[in-house]
C-alpha cells in the first residue's frame, strides 16, 4: 500500500471534523487522539477524554500562540517541552467541562479573539509547535500541526494522550486495540514524515574551499562551504540535508555556526557539511545544499571525545530520517 493510500482515510476523516489516532512510532511510541480545532465540539471532548484517559491539549502555532502572548509555563523548561501557561475562555465558569474545554479550544480558532479573551491559569494546556514544524522538531505537537496545514485555512488542533486502564503510557497493541473498538483510524509518524520526505527549509548553492580540517582530524571530514548567495532565516545549529552534484545526490549532516568547541571567540559563520558514505574530492568545486530539517543547536561541547559521541548520534538521525527507520 502506498504511503497517500494508507493516509487516505485518516486524512479524510479528520478534514471532515472527526478524530483520528496518531502514533508515534518514531521516538516516544505514544499513540494520542486528535481533532481539528474549527470542528471541535463538547462531544468530541468528552469521548477524546473518554477513551483516551489523558489530558486535553490544544496545539498552536508559534505565531498564533506570540498573538495571543502565552508565555512558556516556564522559561527554563527545555525546547522539548512546548508547554504554555493553561487557559480558559472568558465566558466559562470552571473551565473543566468538556463544554467549556470545547469552548476554550474554538475560542484558539477566532481570529478575532485576542489574548485578554483567556484567563490564566486554567484548564486547557497549549502545546506551541516549532514555525518550520516536523522539518524542525519530530514531535507530536508539530505532526497535529502539520496535519492542519494539509486539510484547513485554520491551524489550530487538539489532543489526547491514550493511557492504558492502569494510567500508563498505552502499548502499541493497546492503542490499535482503542483504534479498532472505537473506529478511529490510525495515522503514523513514519506515514506523515514519508509523505513531507521532499519539503525543505531552504537551499542553497556554495564552492567547497579549504578548512582548517578539524573534522577530518576526529574522522568526520567536512566541505567547507562559501555560498554563492545570503542565506536568510537558517540559524546556527545541526541540519540533515541532501548534497547534489554531477547529477549525484547523498545526505550528510550540516552544521552552521562559529564552532564553538574549537572556536571561543570566533564570531563568523560557516557551513561545513559531512557527507556520509563519501570519499570523493570536491575542493574548488561547485555543490547545491538542500537544508531538509533541524537537528539541533550548536553547543559547546566540554571534550573532543563528547563532541565526537554527539556527531555520531547525529549522524545515526540523519540516516534514520532519511530512511525512516524506526528507532527503538
Amino acid at each position: 500500500m502506498s504511503v497517500l493510500s494508507s493516509l487516505k482515510l485518516p486524512l479524510s476523516q479528520f478534514k471532515d471534523g472527526g478524530l483520528i489516532i496518531m502514533y508515534d512510532d518514531i521516538k516516544t511510541h505514544i499513540g494520542i487522539i486528535i481533532g481539528l480545532g474549527e470542528s471541535v465540539n463538547a462531544e468530541k471532548v468528552n469521548l477524546m477524554t473518554k477513551i483516551g484517559r489523558g489530558l486535553v491539549y490544544a496545539c498552536i502555532t508559534e505565531e498564533r500562540a506570540k498573538q495571543l502572548e502565552f508565555p512558556k509555563m516556564d522559561c527554563n523548561m527545555d525546547d522539548t517541552k512546548p508547554f504554555a501557561v493553561s487557559i480558559d475562555y472568558k465566558d466559562t465558569t470552571t473551565g473543566i467541562s468538556s463544554f467549556e474545554r470545547s469552548d476554550t479550544i474554538k475560542a484558539l480558532t477566532v481570529a478575532e479573539v485576542q489574548a485578554n479573551d483567556f484567563k490564566r491559569p486554567g484548564h486547557l494546556f497549549p502545546l506551541i509547535s516549532k514555525e518550520r514544524g516536523l522539518m524542525e522538531r519530530v514531535d507530536l505537537t508539530e505532526a497535529v500541526i502539520d496535519l492542519t496545514k494539509m486539510v484547513s485555512n485554520i491551524h489550530i488542533g487538539y489532543m489526547s494522550e491514550i493511557l492504558n486502564i492502569n494510567g500508563d503510557v498505552a502499548s502499541k497493541e493497546e492503542v490499535e486495540e482503542v483504534s479498532r473498538v472505537n473506529g478511529l483510524p490510525i495515522l503514523q509518524m513514519s506515514e506523515l514524515l514519508k509523505m513531507t520526505k521532499d519539503q525543505e527549509i531552504c537551499s542553497f548553492n556554495g564552492m567547497v574551499i579549504n578548512g582548517r580540517k578539524l573534522g577530518r582530524s576526529i574522522g568526520f571530514p567536512t566541505a567547507n562551504l562559501n555560498p554563492q548567495e545570503q542565506i536568510v532565516g537558517l540559524l546556527k545549529g545541526v541540519y540533515g540535508v541532501k548534497v547534489c552534484f554531477d547529477g549525484q545526490e547523498f545526505i550528510g549532516v550540516m552544521n552552521v555556526g562559529s564552532r564553538p568547541t574549537f572556536n571561543e571567540n570566533e564570531e563568523s559563520i560557516h557551513y561545513e557539511v559531512h557527507i556520509l558514505d563519501f570519499d570523493q574530492d570536491l575542493y574548488w568545486k561547485n555543490i547545491e545544499v538542500k537544508v531538509c530539517f533541524f537537528l539541533r543547536d550548536e553547543i559547546s561541547f566540554s571534550s573532543i571525545s563528547d563532541l565526537i559521541s554527539q556527531i555520531e548520534k547525529d549522524i545515526k538521525l540523519v540516516k534514520n530520517r532519511f530512511n525512516l527507520i524506526v528507532l527503538e
